[in-house]
């Protein structure tokens, strides 16, 4: 550790991780280096995860944050604030514009009004770049040490925005800390700036040190060789083992060890006088760092708690937090919280939790969404089914505005077990509220089945309700995840009955929302110039209603109909627009055109500036499906550039991707131009295998434009092969396909293959009307590039392009 911490004094920063298992000594580890940087001019700042932190987005950050700025239980969102602009100030960065993305990961509202226009994924990226730049900057002040316990249970957004932050602080003198369980993996741990160490049992000898160490008398050799054995070397068995042993006041060689380190805790808190044992008890329900004024508020015994805390201190139970303004204790290893906890009946346990939970309320009562998620896990933990679901909607709420939807959909899911038991005339109302939250938040983690799955469960519930508003809205939802997953029948439907709900009781935004949905089904179905009337429509509609971000993507769904129709000139204009409505609210859903944009410049031959746009639609994609579009048009646009080795990764991990995702549709397009960039390395019989299976997946979601496109590539491979006859074949019934939907721009590239086929059949005639028309029809178009592609394949085939008058 001492190591690396001179490689991150010399500017390059470092991230380790210490594995092993419970009670292996990892905590202990993290104390004796710190023990040892006294005097060092290095910033130590520490956070931990929970055991049921994995529901809390952000919780080891938050805790990082709290502990640098100093904030405490107690302070009111006032000194919070004060403290965290304090520290920012401290750093060199300017306190009004990075307090308000702390604030709000920390549950503070006074002074977040500048993030209520933005989009929850900009507030995340916008809180991610604050806390890098804060660590950056800290760390040219003096080497920073992040330090973080029990990594197992972090959340996914935590995880993730670690990694992001890791990847931008490799150059700076920043040496990040973690300890986890085996079976923990963290998603860095492979890059060259990443260590790992596995701490292992402790040798005889040492264990031997551990015994003699733990306690204040002599253990004899024979009961000593008996702890040894019954602990096999781990250091807290070995501690605990030992206390047990010795308060049990019997030194003989001949006493009854129990054979697990929970064995042992619970034998040495069932000797605990009774009240101490309850407060014990009751400080675990609380969690492993235990307030006092928490602890003193649900206590229900005799006395005060402050003396059976000392002597669960003077025991080695608990220890007590420095530093901080008030009392705080914590359990000295989880594995004691957890047997205490444990050692409940679960009655008690769940009404220590909902006197837990009345206990927050009332001290939190003038900033209850400081505590929503110990609100929502103790009272969801309790019988309290009314209160749970309200803090684990409330909790829900904030976590998808913090972009956190895997810890969103976690809460809701616990949300509507709790709503089943609520009582007939609030049961529905409750479901019917979370149900639509938690599809969304599953389509925004690419979990489209999953959100229709749910949607169709409660369909008999919408319909029962009879209420135009709530039906108008489910319906859209449907429709949505229908177009998405490529069921066009259902789509239509869902989509139709939403404007007929929405229509009855007025609700203009959904009316806009639905046409919205249609734009895209006309987009996938072939269908583009209905599709860009209703993008149209959706767009006259939502210009009436505060939704922002759904009229930027209204604009988006009328410029790829426009793409796919060929027009890519009214497409830039589209996506221009949409580009200004994203920039505006700085949501990166509406900014993700530029991977259009990308698009097109790629497909008129400007590959270089193609290539471009569609990295800076990746980098800004937070969206995992929006995500895997960008990489897939990014690997496209290497294919047409003909720089396969950076074509073929990107395009197989896409496919990967959508197939994931279960959207066969796009599973399906991208197979087929993965099947071109093998065809182009020389992969002939893999490129037919990808070709015929895009082809399935096309057919059957009825994506007609992508159905093309396969069959396109399986010409290409038959012409490669020799077999002109097929080529000339699966052309021509690409061309038809292509014809179908008016796709011009398609037909055009498609004659260019049918004449090439043409020329090797000798066939003249065919090869000059198949010129010709795509000709004509890249000059209507206004493709320069493939306008000169056609004359330069007219030269080398010596035919004829007629002139504008006969055109």
């Amino acid at each position: 550790m001492h190591d690396l911490l001179a490689r991150v004094e010399e500017g390059q920063g470092q991230v380790m991780g210490i594995v092993g298992e419970a009670g292996i000594g990892k905590s202990r580890l993290l104390y004796e280096f710190r023990l040892r940087l006294t005097g060092r001019p290095v910033t130590y700042v520490e956070g931990r995860c929970l055991s049921y932190g994995s529901a809390i987005p952000y919780h080891p950050l938050m805790d990082i944050i709290r502990h640098n700025c100093g904030i405490t239980e107690a302070d009111p969102p006032t000194v919070i604030g004060q403290k965290v602009r304090s520290a920012l100030h401290e750093v060199g960065m300017d306190p009004e514009e990075g307090a308000p993305c702390l604030l709000h990961l920390l549950g503070v509202q006074e002074g977040t009004e500048k993030l209520t226009t933005l989009s929850p994924e900009t507030v995340q990226a916008r809180t991610v770049e604050t806390i890098r730049e804060m660590s950056l900057k800290g760390s040219r002040r003096r080497p920073l040490i992040f330090a973080v316990e029990d990594l197992h249970w972090t959340d996914k957004t935590s995880e993730d925005c670690l990694a992001s932050l890791f990847e931008s602080l490799v150059d700076a003198p920043i040496l990040f800390l973690s300890t986890y369980r085996a079976g923990y993996r963290p998603p860095w741990i492979e890059k060259s700036y990443a260590t790992q160490i596995a701490l292992r049992p402790l040798l005889p000898q040492d264990s031997l040190t551990v015994v003699h160490s733990a306690v204040q008398t002599h253990v004899p050799g024979p009961l000593a060789q008996a702890i040894l054995e019954k602990a096999e070397g781990n250091p807290f068995f070995l501690e605990e083992l030992t206390r047990a042993v010795v308060e049990h006041g019997d030194s003989g060689p001949v006493i009854e060890i129990p054979d697990t380190v929970q064995g042992v805790l619970m034998a040495r808190i069932d000797r605990l006088h009774e009240d101490t044992k309850r407060v014990l008890q009751t400080a675990s329900v609380l969690g492993r760092r235990i307030p006092a004024r928490l602890l003193e508020a649900v206590w229900e015994g005799p006395g005060l708690v402050d003396p059976h805390l000392r002597e669960l201190k003077r025991l080695e139970f608990l220890s007590e937090l420095g530093g901080t303004e008030e009392a705080t204790f914590l359990f000295k290893h989880s594995l004691t919280q957890d047997v205490a906890y444990e050692s409940l009946l679960i009655p008690h346990r769940q009404a220590l939790h909902a006197a837990a939970g009345r206990a927050l309320e009332a001290l939190y009562a003038d900033r209850l969404e400081q505590v929503y998620d110990r609100l929502a896990y103790h009272y969801s933990k309790s019988m309290k089914a009314a209160n749970a679901v309200e803090y684990l909607s409330r909790f829900a709420r904030g976590a998808a505005r913090a972009y956190a939807h895997a810890e969103a959909v976690m809460a809701l899911q616990e949300a509507l077990v709790h709503a089943e038991r609520l009582p007939p005339g609030e049961r529905d109302a409750r479901i019917l509220d979370i149900v639509p939250r938690l599809a969304r938040s599953l389509s925004r983690l690419g979990r489209f089945r999953e959100a229709l799955d749910l949607l169709l469960r409660h369909r008999k519930r919408v319909e029962q309700l009879q209420n135009d508003l709530i039906a108008g809205r489910y319906h859209l939802l449907l429709a949505h995840m229908y177009t998405i997953l490529g069921d066009r029948d259902r789509t239509a439907q869902s989509a139709h009955q939403t404007l007929e709900e929405a229509g009855r009781c007025g609700d203009k935004a959904t009316m806009g929302k639905a046409h919205y949905v249609l734009a895209l089904e006309g987009f996938y179905s072939g269908q583009f110039y209905d599709g860009i009337e209703h993008g149209r429509e959706a767009i006259t509609l939502l210009e009436r209603t505060d939704e922002p971000s759904w009229l930027g993507q209204a604009y988006w769904a009328v410029a790829v109909n426009h793409v796919l129709a060929g027009d890519f000139e009214r497409a830039l204009e589209a996506l221009t627009r949409a580009h200004a409505i994203g920039e505006a609210i700085k949501d990166p859903r509406v900014q993700s055109p530029a991977v259009w944009t990308g698009l097109i410049y790629a497909l008129r031959g400007e590959c270089e500036a193609g290539i471009e746009a569609c990295r800076r639609g990746l980098e800004i994609s937070s969206h995992p499906y929006n995500a895997a579009f960008a990489m897939a048009y990014l690997g496209y646009a290497y294919l047409l550039k003909g720089d396969l080795v950076q074509a073929i990764p990107l395009l197989e991990q896409a496919v990967q991707q959508f197939g994931q995702f279960q959207v066969h549709q796009e599973a399906g397009l991208l197979t087929a131009f993965l099947a071109e960039a093998y065809l182009l390395n020389g992969e002939s019989e893999k490129a037919q295998t990808l070709a015929i299976r895009a082809l399935e997946l096309t057919r059957d979601t009825k994506f007609k434009y992508g159905v093309g496109v396969a069959q396109r590539i399986l010409g290409r491979i038959a012409q490669a092969g020799g077999t002109l006859a097929e080529a000339e074949a699966r052309l021509k019934d690409a061309l038809e396909t292509f014809s179908s939907i008016q796709a011009r721009f398609e037909i055009g590239r498609t004659r260019l293959d049918l004449a090439a086929v043409a020329h090797a059949q000798g066939d003249r005639g065919a090869v000059t009307t198949d010129l010709n028309v795509a000709h004509a029809l890249f000059r209507a178009l206004r493709v320069p590039n493939s306008v000169a592609r056609t004359e330069q394949l007219a030269r080398e085939f010596g035919v004829p392009l007629l002139d504008e008058a006969a055109r």
